[in-house]
């Protein structure tokens, strides 16, 4: 399943309305980009929605470990793994 690993931003599920009021199923997908992200000296590959990649393009270590623990709860394994490790 499509899930930004910091943010938590995932598929959402709704109805397409057409004109004459016909009802389809629609799926709202992310827009998430790969990215390396440096947390603590090792290179890290993520998925990232485009407004998290957005925050993270200049930020340092210290802004980075800042939104990794202000987004705790909604942080992958992965990140969560690596973040018990420090």
């Amino acid at each position: 399943m499509q899930r930004c690993e910091i943010s938590g931003k995932g598929i959402i599920f709704g109805n397409q309305i057409s004109h004459s009021h016909r009802v389809t199923g629609r799926v709202w997908k992310p827009n998430l980009q790969s990215t390396k992200v440096v947390i603590n000296g090792a290179p890290v590959k993520l998925k990232v929605c485009t407004k998290i990649l957005k925050a993270l393009k200049g930020a340092n270590d210290v802004e980075v470990m800042q939104m990794l623990k202000a987004n705790a709860s909604t942080l992958s394994n992965k990140l969560n793994k690596i973040l018990s490790k420090i």
